[in-house]
């Protein structure tokens, strides 16, 4: 029940809300917490909307995180406690993403709907100024914000109360249990509630903590136990190594092995990968999820060396034409390639798209004087056998050459059978009427059983190109030799600020996209230096997240007005029919690096 007090308090807080919002420069606000004024002076400087509410959208929330697994029974109990109240209960994660919401009042679920307090949308100070989760996760303590204490007009009508939710184990903040209910409900019960039940959902966390890394204990142990060989079980939380992988491998190679688990260790289904490692051993990484009920609890590798002799230190320095990269782990597969010819051993280059497989085995054929012959095993017509004959006919004219068989993952049937016949009569032929060495690249996923079961026993060896954001030290070798190709004699560099930016992206299309990227600045700019308003749109963002078509679109549009506005926000915005605030909080949604230009 709303008193006269209550009222009085809540007019005297709306005008100080006023004063703030239109004094320049900003006043000293006194009758306002610290916490709340501290809050308002972050959403002025994030350029948030202090009328309409219009937070982030974001489809690909976790909702299987150990956060909210954990968090499902405490909030069940909660919301049963409370169905008589009209009181939601909403957690979030660390980013202040709405992950569940659960209320069984009608009014208040309409209410909540109207400002999109809903799964899916972000309630960060950026995204909607003070608001009990963002500023929870601003400040990582419990915080009540109450009716004209928000500094958006929109959530006024609310009283919320967040909670920090700390990670029991590794200490880091996991996310807001946020109570919110009508700005006249008592607040410091709300409050306390939010504590307590962010309490439970910790003891919950740690509970289903030591019962995760319990399974995956037990599952490394009778790992252990059914054979000898390097065994690693990891988690997110943990890593454990038994004694045969400290005796096997040193220190380097044990850290390259936990690195390639890290890309694995999330899957739900069991992989094999083959990982070179520093010292030169190729290692077979077999990987077996683990299970704690329904939830993953992390996984177990089995590691075997698929090549048992160590390389010799001398062969790592090799230079290889037309490629470039001084990273440890491109240096060693270039230097494995190169061995491999020498010692007249076909081999199976693997890895994802774009990481220069085919450009490495081509430079091993240049640097060894051979004629390097592709066949791209996609784009092959139905008629394998002609497609056979003509590889053969093709190799036996002149000098033996190498003969480079790109995407060889994408052959079935007839097509595998016939190329499985062609490789079994090069291997029984005189050195003059066989190719001087084979190469086959294979993608990243895992290959059928039919190539595996036919094509892989003629190759000795299986090395894994790393991909591009493994070697990102390498692109200030890798910039200027790709650049040179598209400059045309042109004197044409890149910007500090520029090389900076190109480092910071994730490069799913690794070295390939990298040389399309730089071959499009090349065209915007005809000479001087490439600054970072050159690149394409998705080369001007940072976010790690990756974007539905839609926002793609979005982020594009929005660059090219930046770009056309000469970086003006308020002009970009206005010609995109937006307001200020709102390309403000997607130019940080999009991680855009405006042109200051």
């Amino acid at each position: 029940m709303t008193t006269h007090g209550d009222r009085l308090g809540a007019q005297l807080m709306r005008d100080l809300r006023e004063k703030f919002l239109s004094s320049t420069p900003l006043p000293e606000v006194h009758g306002v917490r610290d916490v709340i004024s501290a809050s308002w002076r972050r959403a002025l400087e994030h350029r948030v909307d202090a009328e309409a509410s219009d937070p982030v959208f974001v489809t690909d929330r976790d909702e299987e995180s150990l956060l909210a697994h954990s968090a499902t029974p405490v909030l069940a109990n909660l919301s049963e406690e409370m169905a008589n109240h009209p009181v939601a209960i909403l957690l979030t994660d660390a980013n202040g993403l709405v992950v569940s919401r659960v209320t069984t009042d009608r009014a208040l679920t309409t209410g909540l709907d109207e400002i999109s307090l809903a799964p899916g949308y972000s309630y960060a100070e950026e995204s909607v100024g003070t608001n009990g989760i963002g500023t929870a996760l601003e400040c990582q303590k419990s915080v009540l914000v109450s009716g004209f204490e928000h500094f958006n007009s929109s959530l006024t009508e609310f009283e919320c109360a967040g909670a920090p939710i700390i990670h029991p184990i590794r200490g880091h903040l996991a996310g807001v249990l946020d109570l919110t209910s009508w700005a006249d409900t008592s607040g410091p019960l709300l409050l306390t509630l939010a504590r307590t039940t962010a309490k439970r959902i910790e003891e919950a966390m740690l509970a289903s903590t030591g019962a995760r890394e319990l399974s995956l204990f037990r599952e490394y142990l009778a790992s252990c136990q059914r054979g000898s060989g390097a065994i690693l079980a990891v988690n997110q939380d943990v890593v454990m190594v038994n004694s045969h992988a400290e005796e096997l491998y040193d220190v380097t190679d044990r850290a390259a092995l936990i690195t390639h688990t890290a890309d694995l260790v999330g899957s739900t289904k069991p992989v094999t990968v083959v990982a070179d490692l520093p010292s030169g051993v190729v290692a077979r990484l077999e990987y077996r999820p683990v299970y704690s009920g329904s939830a993953l609890a992390g996984g177990v590798f089995r590691v075997k060396n698929q090549a048992h002799t160590r390389r010799r230190a001398r062969h790592s320095d090799v230079q290889l034409p037309g490629v470039v990269g001084a990273n440890s782990q491109w240096r060693q597969a270039c230097a494995i390639a190169n061995t491999s010819f020498a010692e007249r051993n076909w081999l199976a280059l693997s890895g994802e798209g774009g990481v220069g497989k085919a450009a490495m085995a081509q430079a091993v054929a240049i640097r060894n004087d051979r004629r390097p012959v592709q066949v791209d095993c996609a784009a092959v017509a139905d008629d394998y056998e002609e497609w056979t004959e003509d590889l053969a006919d093709d190799v036996s004219r002149g000098e033996p050459p190498v003969v480079i068989i790109r995407h060889a993952e994408a052959l079935t049937g007839d097509g595998l059978q016939r190329l499985t016949g062609l490789l079994t009569t090069w291997q029984g032929a005189p050195p003059d009427h066989a190719p001087a060495w084979v190469v086959i690249t294979l993608g990243d996923e895992p290959t059928s059983s039919d190539v595996q079961g036919c094509l892989m026993p003629f190759f000795a060896h299986t090395v894994e190109v790393p991909p591009l954001r493994h070697r990102l030290d390498d692109l200030q070798r890798l910039v200027p030799h790709l650049l040179a190709r598209h400059a045309t004699n042109r004197p044409l560099t890149l910007s500090d600020a520029c090389l900076r930016q190109l480092m910071r992206l994730p490069w799913t299309g690794n070295v390939r996209r990298l040389d399309q990227v730089l071959a499009d600045a090349a065209r915007r700019r005809r000479s001087g230096t490439i600054e970072v308003s050159d690149l394409p749109a998705e080369c001007r963002t940072f976010t790690r997240r990756q974007l539905t078509k839609l926002e793609a679109i979005e982020r594009d549009a929005i660059v090219r007005s930046l770009g056309a506005n000469r970086g003006n926000k308020e002009r970009a915005a206005a010609d995109l029919g937006m307001s200020r605030a709102t390309i403000y909080r997607k130019i940080r949604a999009f991680g855009i690096v405006p042109d200051h230009t």
